[in-house]
């Protein structure tokens, strides 16, 4: 029987990047200023000629004044002492297309938008089955749903034939003359309703369909239904028969009182999204059918109501729905395809269900995802960030940002934010911290140039005693209540070393432990990319260079 479940990032451009200041290169020549850069350079230009025209502009610029750089890509965020705070949350898109991308969305202008900032969540654990995809088979739309019988056709308004389907009410005939009750079979929307009202004890209702025939490999055949169970009145039995020409039976059952881990069991409950697949030869009496031709669905003793989204018994196969981790019997954690669920379940990612061919093409009605809203991940203006002279000699650096989140509204979108977090990164935070605070239900981004007024109106929250009374690698909690309906900021003025600030500037160089920052290739390509940076083309460098 089903289980029941209770439950990329943005490639980098550097089209409109800000620039960053090679602060160490002449401390005392440069101005923090906000430019933007529209060059785009081929990646074909050799380091040679590249580097023999940076090197004059740069002899040029290191006495004027140099960009500060701007941008949440443009951070090394995989550095350790930069800070990437992050909001957990529930997010539901309605309608996903096979060519979307994790977290595209329809907007109310019918574009197909990326949700900013969205990654999916984080594991608990390496012991905890991590599933932040969550999906529910009655709302998955694909062909292979209707595609049984393969050879059936009816006529269209203009009388042309077309492919037609098990869950076409016009094939199936009723029979209620062994009941005082009504049995109908109608369509709604591309699903087939089964409604029978008014019985009582002893009562039998039938609906069948017969316009096919499987004269070969029957106990292969695997019987596939995506249902919902909508009433399941006190003592109501729904039977699924599949019969052949000598009326040898096979049956599954929707019955209260059933085993809910027999194999012929689809259901003892009402709900949604039942997924059932059983191979015909493994049911009771399977091993003697012998060209099956007639599908019959029987409610017995009251009154039930049974809509079909999908209706299949020619495949040999089963519809994979992605794939989901569990833990076994010896509670290690393994990977295992979905088939039977019931309701809403959770799957690694959408990769592994549109892996299926018999997936490939699916249209996703509505998909759950448990997310995380990270800094790190956001478009490059939602972030500003300066470093300048602290004037210490123990932290002669001293960097001072604001990150903003802003969460964008439409109908097929909904956002549901948990809880606002962020990781202590110094391993004496007390040293470190200047200012940490957040603003809340905010109408619009705030800019570096805002946060630092002393007379803006914008009201901020200190979180900096949150900060330095923890310890290094402490999640803290910054927000239990943020709502995606408004603005949220967090501003920070913290002290740094010459040496981190370069590597908190260097776009994630790669050391040569394959780490981000590390080891005399990051610190000379920092250097490097610093120049750069003063004469506004560090981000073509990276480009060329494949940082």
């Amino acid at each position: 029987m089903t289980d029941t479940i209770d439950t990329d990032s943005d490639a980098q451009t550097y089209q409109d990047a800000h620039l960053e200041a090679a602060s160490y290169a002449a401390p005392d020549a440069f101005q923090w200023q906000y430019e933007a850069s529209d060059a785009t350079v081929p990646r074909n230009v050799g380091r040679r000629a590249f580097m023999a025209g940076v090197g004059a502009a740069a002899v040029a610029s290191v006495a004027g004044t140099a960009a500060a750089q701007s941008g949440g890509g443009q951070l090394n965020f995989g550095y350790d002492l930069v800070h990437d705070p992050w909001i957990t949350a529930d997010v539901t898109v309605e309608t996903h297309e096979p060519d979307f991308d994790q977290f595209n969305y329809i907007a109310d202008d019918e574009s197909v938008q990326s949700l900013p900032g969205a990654t999916l969540a984080d594991r608990e654990d390496d012991t905890t089955p991590h599933n932040p995809v969550r999906i529910r088979g009655d709302l998955i739309d694909i062909d292979d749903y209707r595609r049984f019988p393969a050879e059936l056709t009816t006529t269209n308004a203009d009388g042309d034939d077309v492919d037609a389907s098990a869950l076409d009410s016009e094939f199936w005939t009723t029979d209620a003359s062994g009941s005082t009750g009504s049995i109908s079979v109608t369509e709604e929307d591309d699903a087939l309703n089964i409604a029978a009202t008014g019985q009582a004890a002893g009562d039998v209702v039938t609906a069948s369909f017969t316009d096919f025939t499987i004269d070969d490999g029957e106990q292969r055949r695997v019987l596939q239904l995506v249902a919902d169970v909508n009433t399941l009145a006190a003592d109501a039995v729904v039977t699924v028969k599949v019969v052949d020409a000598a009326s040898n039976t096979v049956s599954a059952v929707i019955d209260a009182s059933a085993d809910g881990a027999a194999d012929s069991t689809i259901a003892t409950t009402q709900g949604s999204g039942i997924i059932y697949q059983q191979q015909l030869g493994e049911l009771t009496g399977g091993e003697n059918l012998d060209t099956i031709e007639e599908v019959v669905v029987e409610v017995t003793e009251a009154d039930a109501d049974v809509t079909l989204h999908g209706l299949n018994l020619e495949s040999a196969s089963r519809w994979q729905f992605g794939q989901r981790e569990q833990t076994n019997t010896d509670d290690e954690l393994v990977t295992k395809t979905v088939y039977e669920q019931t309701g809403w379940f959770g799957i690694t990612s959408l990769e592994t269900l549109y892996d299926s061919d018999r997936m490939s093409n699916a249209v996703l009605e509505q998909v759950k995802y448990d997310a995380a809203f990270r800094v790190s991940e956001l478009p490059s203006d939602y972030v500003e960030y300066t470093f300048e002279d602290s004037g210490r000699s123990d932290f002669d650096r001293r960097m001072r940002f604001v990150y903003n989140y802003e969460f964008p509204t439409a109908y097929a979108l909904d956002i549901t934010l948990n809880t606002w977090y962020d990781e202590v990164v110094f391993q004496y935070p007390g040293d470190r911290y200047m200012a940490m605070e957040i603003a809340t239900g905010l109408d619009e981004q705030v800019t570096l140039e805002e946060a630092r007024d002393d007379e803006s109106t914008i009201s901020w929250t200190s979180r900096t005693s949150t900060y330095t009374s923890a310890s290094e690698g402490d999640e803290i909690e910054l927000s239990g209540t943020p709502t995606s309906d408004a603005v949220l900021a967090l501003q920070g003025d913290v002290l740094y070393r010459s040496g981190e600030e370069n590597e908190a500037t260097a776009v994630a160089a790669m050391g040569p432990t394959g780490r981000a920052g590390g080891g005399i290739l990051s610190t000379l390509s920092g250097k490097i990319g610093a120049i750069l940076s003063a004469v506004g083309l560090a981000g073509v460098a990276n480009y060329i260079w494949g940082s």
